[in-house]
């Protein structure tokens, strides 16, 4: 299963909470989206950033990397309850 979510603005390691009951986690990838600075100068970085996500429960995810308001997290993982 594959759920996308924006984790908001996040540390490495920070607790995040996700909309599905993981079981376990077979990849992550993190979409950087694009700031915009105070004085309307944007920064454009977006595009596909390999991530490690690491299941704390059933719905908590750490990551390896910060993420940014902007950014987008594809989860690919195994539901729980499904069978293997």
């Amino acid at each position: 299963m594959i759920v996308v979510t924006a984790p908001g603005d996040t540390s490495a390691g920070d607790e995040i909470t996700v909309p599905a009951k993981i079981a376990e986690i077979v990849s992550a990838v993190l979409f950087k989206g694009h700031a915009v600075d105070e004085d309307g100068s944007a920064t454009y970085t977006i595009g596909p950033t390999s991530v490690t996500a690491t299941k704390v429960d059933e719905s908590t995810i750490k990551l390896d990397a910060d993420t940014a308001a902007e950014d987008l997290l594809i989860l690919n993982f195994v539901p729980a309850g499904a069978y293997v």
